[in-house]
């Protein structure tokens, strides 16, 4: 009874306190209930429109797709800012843009991290470079992408094959092909076959007396 006693007269001294104490834990928990709920408003949000952007893509209206992932990259709301990023570039490459879409990626590339994201980055940034003309850029991009890991290797091997051939380096094209073919023995087809039969008559040529 003495403890019960002494437990009122502590509360009747600090009532205003209490008071004002619970009142701020019930603005705290409101503030953080209603912050959760936002956030998972604007990733539902952010879900449908990468869906409908997606969809836009998909049916060929490339044009209308990037505006919608542009829009949707302007958001930062991952991980779908790091998708429209890609389609971004996607929709430049399919618009014939390549220049644009060199430049959407450079913007958005992250050079320390190693992964599956980053390497679609390069391969496809490697390739928007090669439409562009830039070969040297391109091999030194897709180079990058096969540091990383991912299911992209064959595409980056290949595309820097056909790089160093635009570069006029006959022996290096042709050493090339050779890893690509050592890792990808399926991927060959006619056309490789012919390049490569052009590149060791070539580089024959050049080691010649």
């Amino acid at each position: 009874m003495v403890l019960t006693g002494q437990c009122l007269d502590l509360i009747k001294a600090y009532r205003t306190q209490l008071i004002a104490l619970g009142a701020v834990v019930v603005v705290v928990a409101v503030a953080v209930l209603g912050w959760q709920y936002y956030r998972g408003y604007q990733r539902d949000l952010a879900s449908q429109d990468y869906n409908n952007a997606l969809r836009e893509y998909q049916e060929g209206r490339y044009q209308e797709a990037l505006e919608s992932f542009t829009s949707l990259r302007t958001r930062g709301e991952p991980p779908y800012d790091a998708l429209a990023d890609l389609y971004v570039a996607n929709s430049h490459i399919a618009l014939d843009q390549p220049a644009k879409a060199v430049e959407a990626l450079e913007s958005s590339l992250e050079n320390d991290r190693a992964d599956f994201l980053n390497q679609v980055r390069l391969v496809t940034l490697g390739l928007a470079q090669e439409m562009n003309g830039s070969c040297e850029e391109a091999v030194q991009s897709l180079s990058r992408a096969l540091e990383h890991p991912g299911p992209l290797r064959q595409e980056a091997l290949l595309g820097k094959a056909r790089c160093t051939v635009q570069m006029g380096k006959v022996q290096e094209a042709a050493d090339a092909y050779k890893a690509y073919l050592k890792e990808f023995p399926e991927g060959e087809t006619v056309e490789i076959a012919l390049r490569m039969q052009q590149l060791e008559g070539r580089s024959g040529e050049k080691t010649a007396p």
